[in-house]
């Protein structure tokens, strides 16, 4: 793999206007953009646009479902092959939140060849190229366009049978929240394109940034998971109001257990903030409950955009603790982070002290 260390002539992220997930459309804009689209009543189609799921899921027979799903960001590092590794890990994220496992996937290429060299544009394939192998899944081919900024990611088919498929909105009162990633990428992505992140978080960030979560799917599928996302671009709590308003219920996050990566806290206090952040606090500002005061840089920390962020299970109490331990044995930092309780539907509420 290679080292993500800068080129100093051809930096991706010199003219991009947002990084990662953090460049996704506003949850607010964009649901008025889906508001206008409907198709006909589809059997097959067992989940779709509806709920803000993850990917699409097509029943083709009783014991066979496919799962679709797209996904593209502007560059986060400058690195072309890691770029390239981080974009893949984040597609292939969307696959296991489903509870499906990756087959086939095509690139998806924008790229200004008069800008960069043809080995960047390389790099970059061959960086999303390792991760899709990785998964165990074929690279198929894909398609690619100029365009004023390099974008890159993946269209991905998974396979799940019809009856174990994992959705946001199969939580139940009482379940508990398991996240297997800490939070804080977009933060740490503003200080490392300002070159302010010292080499210890640096790398940590980027290790993050670079592990599929099929491992951790691995682990949590024999346990009885009642719904699942994974944690990107509308933030932790974005995402964590999307799972409460799906299962007509409110959810309790417990902030201070809520992992960050090392340093983000420190960096969000001195203003590296996105500011994809704001508009995520923005975009769900009327769905959050601050129960006590919780620091401003915390509170920023849970509404940063993340890339290629953890999965989010929700489990009967005895199954979460058992899972998070299991987790944290394989080495993935995981952690109970929150509580569905009967209540307003897609409401959070924030508790900086749960003791």
């Amino acid at each position: 793999m290679s080292t993500g260390k800068n080129d100093k002539s051809h930096k991706l992220t010199a003219k991009i206007k947002a990084a990662g997930c953090a460049a996704k459309i506003s949850a607010g804009e964009l649901s008025q953009i889906v508001r206008a689209l409907s198709s006909p009543p589809c059997p097959q189609l067992l989940t779709g646009i509806d709920n803000f799921e993850d990917a699409a899921v097509y029943k083709l027979t009783d014991e066979l479902a496919i799962v679709e799903t797209v996904d593209f960001f502007p560059p986060v590092v400058d690195d072309p092959f890691l770029y390239g590794r981080i974009a893949a890990v984040n597609a292939l994220s969307d696959i296991y939140a489903m509870g499906a496992r990756p087959i086939l996937a095509l690139n998806v290429f924008s790229f200004p060849t008069c800008d960069y060299p043809i080995d960047v544009a390389q790099e970059i394939l061959r960086g999303g190229a390792e991760a899709v192998s990785e998964a165990g899944a074929t690279l198929g081919g894909g398609h690619s366009i100029q365009g004023p900024e390099p974008l890159y990611g993946l269209a991905v088919t998974g396979l799940v049978h019809p009856a174990r498929i994992l959705t946001n909105s199969g939580a139940r009162a009482g379940d508990l929240l398991v996240l297997s990633k800490p939070i804080g990428t977009g933060v740490g992505l503003l200080a490392l394109k300002a070159e302010l992140l010292p080499d210890a978080p640096r790398q940590a960030l980027l290790d993050n940034l670079t592990v599929l979560n099929n491992r951790c799917l691995q682990i949590a599928l024999p346990h009885a998971i009642h719904a699942a996302t994974d944690v990107t671009g509308f933030g932790l709590i974005g995402h964590l109001h999307e799972m409460a308003e799906a299962s007509r219920l409110q959810v309790s996050l417990f902030a201070e257990r809520v992992p960050l990566l090392p340093d983000t806290y420190q960096l969000a206090e001195q203003g590296f903030v996105p500011a994809g952040a704001y508009a995520n606090r923005k975009a769900y500002e009327s769905s959050v409950c601050f129960i006590n005061e919780v620091e401003t840089a915390l509170a920023d920390l849970l509404f940063d955009p993340q890339t290629a962020g953890g999965l989010l299970f929700a489990l009967a109490p005895p199954e979460a603790t058992e899972l998070a331990g299991e987790l944290r044995q394989a080495g993935i930092q995981a952690s109970v982070v929150g509580e569905f309780t009967p209540g307003q539907p897609g409401l959070v509420e924030v508790i900086a002290d749960d003791k």
